[in-house]
C-alpha cells in the first residue's frame, strides 16, 4: 500500500480491494495493475483485510478426523463435545492452541447473534482462545469477568481474557472490581460492594461462560502463583479435590472441596451449575480427571479440548470399574 496514504484512506483502499477479489472476483494481478502496485502489495493487503474483520473467511466444516472425534465423544459424554485438530502434516503446536483456535471459532459463532453476554474465566487455554478470535463487527455483545483478578506464574487472568475478546469482538467489556483471591475478614467488605455485586450479577446471567480448569497437586498453577501453599494443596487432596474452576476445587462427583485459606471472589460452582451455558476449555491428558468430574457434577454443559484430551477421556470411560 501506498505509505502516504492515513489511516482512513488506507483502511479504505483495502475495503476496496477486499470488495474488488472476493465480490467482483479480479485476480490479485488485474488489481495490482489497477493500483500500479505489485500482486504482493495486494496479497498483503488482502491479509491485512482478514486480519482487521474486513473480510471474515470462514469453512463451514470442520476437520474429518475432528468431527468424528467430537461426535464420539459427544454421545459418550452426553454434552455437547467439540475436539480442536492440528494442521496434518505440520509440527502440532501446543495442546492449548489446538483448544483454543477451536474455541475461539466457537465464540465467534456465538458472539455473531448479538445482542447477548459472554462471561470469561482465567488461564492459559482460554488466554490462546481469546488471541485466535479473528477481529469482526457485532451488535450488542458484552464480555464481564467470571472471577476478580489474578496473576502470577503462568496465570492468564481473567481481565487480560475479558480485554482481549473485547478488543476482537468490538465488545463492550465489563471488569469484576476485586482481586480473586481475599482473606476471610475482607470477603464480605468486597463481595457486597456495588460494582462487584453488579459485575457478578451480569455473568450470573450470561448467555455463555468460557472457563477453564486446574489440576490438583503441587505443580497447580494457584500453587506456583503462590495463592495455595503446599499445606493447603495437601489437604484438599486428603478431602478428595480432583479438579478446580475459578479457584475453587471439587471432587470426582463435582462436589466443592473447600479449604479456608482460599477465598474466591466470582461465580460459584452452584452459579455454573445455574448457568445457560458453561463451555470448558482444556488440552492435556492430565486435565481428564477434572473435567470427568466437572461433567459428572454438571458444572459444565460443553466442552472444546484438544485431541489428546479426547482421547485420554475415551479411554478413562472404557477403563474397567
Amino acid at each position: 500500500m501506498n505509505p502516504g496514504l492515513g489511516d482512513r484512506e488506507r483502511h479504505d483502499r483495502l475495503v476496496e480491494i477486499a470488495w474488488l477479489h472476493h465480490e467482483y472476483g479480479l485476480t490479485q494481478e488485474v488489481i495490482s495493475q489497477r493500483y500500479g502496485v505489485s500482486r504482493s502489495t495486494i496479497s498483503r493487503a488482502l491479509r491485512d483485510a482478514e486480519a482487521l474483520g474486513i473480510v471474515e473467511i470462514t469453512v463451514t466444516e470442520p476437520m474429518p478426523h475432528a468431527w468424528e472425534l467430537s461426535e464420539e465423544l459427544s454421545t459418550a459424554l452426553g454434552i455437547t463435545a467439540y475436539v480442536g485438530a492440528p494442521p496434518p502434516g505440520e509440527p502440532p503446536p501446543s495442546g492449548e492452541t489446538v483448544a483454543g483456535r477451536a474455541a475461539a471459532r466457537l465464540v465467534e459463532h456465538i458472539a455473531g447473534a448479538g445482542r447477548l453476554t459472554i462471561a470469561a474465566s482465567w488461564g492459559r487455554t482460554l488466554s490462546s482462545t481469546a488471541h485466535s478470535v479473528r477481529r469482526r463487527r457485532t451488535e450488542g455483545v458484552t464480555v464481564v469477568d467470571a472471577v476478580g483478578h489474578a496473576s502470577g506464574g503462568e496465570i492468564a487472568s481473567a481481565l487480560d481474557v475479558t480485554r482481549t475478546l473485547a478488543e476482537a469482538l468490538g465488545a463492550d467489556a465489563v471488569h469484576l472490581a476485586s482481586p480473586a483471591f481475599v482473606d476471610p475478614a475482607s470477603y464480605a467488605f468486597l463481595a457486597s460492594s456495588q460494582p462487584v455485586v453488579r459485575a457478578l450479577e451480569m455473568a450470573r446471567s450470561a448467555d455463555a461462560t468460557l472457563t477453564s480448569l486446574g489440576v490438583v497437586g503441587y505443580d497447580s498453577q494457584l500453587v506456583s502463583a503462590g495463592f495455595l501453599d503446599e499445606p493447603a494443596m495437601d489437604r484438599l487432596m486428603e478431602a478428595g479435590a480432583v479438579g478446580e474452576i475459578l479457584g475453587q476445587y471439587y471432587d470426582a462427583q463435582g462436589v466443592a472441596v473447600t479449604d479456608p485459606s482460599l477465598v474466591t471472589i466470582g461465580l460459584s460452582l452452584d452459579d455454573l451449575r445455574a448457568s445457560t451455558r458453561v463451555i470448558a476449555v482444556a488440552a492435556g491428558a492430565r486435565k481428564a480427571a477434572a473435567l470427568s468430574a466437572a461433567i459428572a457434577g454438571g458444572i459444565v454443559s460443553e466442552i472444546v479440548v484438544d485431541e489428546v484430551l479426547a482421547q485420554a477421556l475415551l479411554k478413562g470411560m472404557a477403563a474397567p470399574a
